[in-house]
């Protein structure tokens, strides 16, 4: 896990783009396209619309790569939909451009601008589902809404009979409170196959400066290849890594954090304010002006 402090922001322009515009600068002898590419890519969750905004104004010219970048980017990490839907590089259609809904069984185009749906059309997968498909994605579904506290979406990808992928995407902006944050965690399960679960947490605050927390795990266990253990399976793993990151921020918190923070006197008397001050030294000599 990793914390980085980023410095402090204003408030006509996203605070992470405030910090990155130096780098523009200063830097203006590398390629332009390249720069960009990595400023994109470090944008924090649920901040992508205004990373594009913010870089397009610095840089008008470069439009198109901004736009390209973003749009990658929201897909590697995957978005959340209005409907609750994802788009993912793991369920986009490498022939159409595409995303499917495997449970609903359609394909449809978005933008990371609101992630809207549009342009959607029916289709049947290539791919053979497992015979348990609807009792898993209404296990996972009842399983999230009771997880995750705010917005939540998952898609479960058919690869065959005996083999899913899923990806499950928790994600909580309070932009007007100056923190977003998002949980994304990644898994593949394969019949008589060790289960291989990717999980990250992404926490932005930028209040009074700017602070990223950056939480990754991985998994590799056994799991029995069927709904009901599928589900339990997902519980338990993100549970664990929910209360493991808890401990490790705890621990930064008081083991590290605090000797950034200025220690205070300590007395174990108490102290009568009022009249009475004026008998301990200290009040006396503010009394006296000394």
């Amino acid at each position: 896990m990793s914390i980085l402090s980023l410095g402090s922001s204003t408030a006509c322009m996203s605070p992470y783009i405030h910090l990155s515009t130096s780098l523009l600068q200063n830097n203006m002898s590398q390629e332009i396209g390249q720069l960009l590419s990595q400023l994109v890519e470090t944008a924090p969750p649920g901040e992508l619309e205004e990373v594009h905004n913010d870089l397009v104004s610095i840089v008008p010219s470069q439009l198109s790569v901004v736009s390209k970048t973003v749009t990658r980017l929201a897909e590697n990490q995957g978005m959340l939909l209005s409907g609750k839907g994802i788009a993912h590089q793991e369920n986009k259609d490498s022939a159409s451009g595409k995303f499917w809904d495997f449970k609903e069984k359609k394909k449809y185009n978005t933008s990371f601008k609101g992630g809207k749906v549009y342009d959607v059309e029916a289709a049947t997968p290539t791919a053979e589902y497992p015979a348990f498909y609807d009792d898993l994605s209404k296990n996972l579904e009842q399983y999230g809404d009771k997880h995750f506290p705010s917005e939540f979406a998952f898609e479960i990808v058919p690869v065959s009979s005996t083999k899913v992928s899923i990806t499950l995407i928790g994600q909580k902006l309070n932009k007007s409170n100056f923190y977003t944050g998002r949980w994304h965690s990644h898994y593949v399960f394969e019949k008589s196959q060790t289960t291989h679960g990717e999980i990250a947490l992404d926490i932005h605050y930028y209040e009074e400066g700017n602070v990223r927390l950056d939480f990754k795990e991985t998994v590799d266990e056994p799991c029995e290849f069927s709904a009901d253990a599928i589900v339990e399976f997902i519980r338990s793993t993100e549970n664990a890594v929910s209360i493991k990151a808890i401990n490790q921020f705890n621990v930064l918190n008081q083991k590290y954090f605090k000797n950034l923070r200025r220690l205070l006197p300590v007395t174990k008397s108490k102290i009568n304010w009022g009249n009475a001050i004026g008998n301990y030294k200290l009040g006396s000599d503010v009394v006296n002006e000394r």
